[in-house]
């Protein structure tokens, strides 16, 4: 199988040579050009012979050049519905065109798109979005929905721009932040928002459900075709999720331990994954990013170990 043919044959649960593979890896590159940013994607995909990308999106979302952080009401009342090109968007679609061209359909890339909450976080603070939510729910609730229209804006263009789908990462879906009840408030509506642009243009699309005590089966509704959780440090284990979910699972590599882990740890890692839960409908990923400082004979050892597993 090539990688597209193998990445397909996960998604559709249909036999397959091997579970395909990819890690998540923060580059450091949101003050870099778009071209340094691109070729990074490719050089560390070449590198390690990935079958497919996931690209990490550290633009700075396209707030108003008036405010560096966002706590007053004047302030989160300045956001306004983005058309998706802006600043930041902008610098970003121009990464996933030149992956396009450099990869030429030689296999699939997706692209990172924080949920709506994610994002009016990081225009802020955790702390100030939580007070806003209690203080001024209607204005938050105003807030979700510019932003979550401007993600769904950009997330249509980055399909067009050539990623076969999105990975949208939550960050306040799991009982730590907040209760489930508020989520279906606060939260839900958007995510779905950002996602239903892209249902219909795409069939790669990923839920990355961040945090501990998460909400997993409240989320299996969501349109997407995989999901992907820290399933090693927060439930539902892999196993249990195959009983829950009929989807594509993305896992099997504990990202926290990941660079301080042995080869033959990794190999284990993969090995016991494949035989608990069987090789389709399954991508060997970390749960999470896997630390910047990991060595590379450990980031080979992924694929070396599937290799075993090659039909």
């Amino acid at each position: 199988m090539n990688k597209i043919q193998r990445v397909q044959a996960a998604l559709k649960g249909e036999d397959l040579d091997r579970p395909p593979f990819s890690f998540w890896y923060h580059f450091g590159l949101q003050h870099a050009s778009p071209d340094r940013s691109a070729q990074a994607h490719i050089d560390f995909f070449n590198s390690y012979d990935l079958d497919f990308i996931k690209v990490m999106n550290d633009y700075s979302y396209p707030a108003s050049d008036n405010f560096d952080f966002f706590s007053e009401e004047r302030e989160w009342k300045s956001l306004r519905v983005l058309s998706g090109d802006e600043s930041g968007f902008g610098k970003q679609l121009e990464v996933l065109s030149m992956m396009s061209n450099e990869l030429k359909g030689e296999a699939y890339f997706v692209e990172t798109i924080f949920s709506p909450w994610t994002t009016a976080r990081r225009l802020s603070d955790a702390q100030s979005i939580l007070a806003l939510k209690q203080n001024n729910p209607e204005l938050l609730l105003d807030v979700m929905q510019k932003i979550a229209e401007s993600l769904a804006n950009y997330a249509s263009k980055a399909i067009d721009a050539g990623a076969a789908g999105i990975f949208l990462s939550l960050s306040a879906s799991n009982r730590n932040i907040m209760s489930y009840s508020d989520y279906e408030r606060f939260c839900r509506p958007f995510d779905l928002m950002v996602l239903n642009a892209v249902k219909e243009k795409s069939s790669f699309n990923i839920l990355h459900i961040h945090g501990q005590q998460i909400f997993f089966e409240e989320l299996l509704d969501y349109p997407v075709q995989a999901i992907n959780w820290s399933h090693m440090h927060t439930p539902p284990s892999l196993a249990e999720a195959r009983k829950l979910y009929n989807g594509c699972l993305l896992g099997g590599i504990d990202e926290a331990q990941f660079s301080h882990t042995t080869v033959k740890g990794i190999e284990q890692q993969i090995d016991q994954t494949i035989e608990s839960i069987g090789r389709n409908h399954l991508m060997i990923t970390p749960g999470c990013s896997v630390q910047t400082d990991s060595a590379p004979k450990l980031l080979h050892t992924v694929r070396k170990s599937l290799l075993k597993h090659q039909k």
